[in-house]
């Protein structure tokens, strides 16, 4: 089984390490992410890019669980906007699903998230990741 690679000190350090997949078309990436794809800022936060959120399968974020991240999250386009016509309803339905299956198995589902940003909403974008990262760090990161 593959595993998230923890590359930053704060991860080691306490911080929560947090995976997230980034739509292409949602908010705009240049000036985002460090060389290693970390969030600037948020070392401790870890960006994966997608053509669409709807690309991203539940299983990926539950991977990134399993292998020691304390959440993980997508960020599509904003509702109704999709380059990709319904990425972003896709994704919003398989994370409320994905969350209910991470309640029955004694997950906190709290854990994983869903958020919608336009290429130019990068302060409310970070706002809410560092509000995830917040919650998360709250729960532990646990069960």
């Amino acid at each position: 089984m593959a595993t998230v690679p923890d590359r930053t000190p704060q991860a080691q350090e306490g911080a929560p390490r947090v995976v997230g997949f980034l739509c292409d078309w949602a908010v705009r990436s240049e000036g985002l992410l460090n060389a290693d794809d970390t969030l600037v800022g948020m070392p401790h936060v870890t960006v994966i890019r997608v053509p669409c959120s709807g690309f991203v399968k539940p299983g990926w974020l539950e991977l990134a669980l399993r292998s020691g991240a304390a959440g993980a999250f997508v960020c599509g386009c904003p509702m109704g906007d999709c380059l990709n016509r319904e990425g972003n309803w896709i994704m919003e339905d398989r994370i409320d699903q994905l969350r209910k299956r991470l309640s029955r198995q004694k997950v906190d589902p709290e854990r994983v998230a869903f958020f919608a940003f336009g290429l130019h909403e990068r302060e409310a974008f970070l706002r809410a990741v560092a509000e995830f990262v917040d919650r998360v760090r709250g729960s532990g990161g646990k069960r």
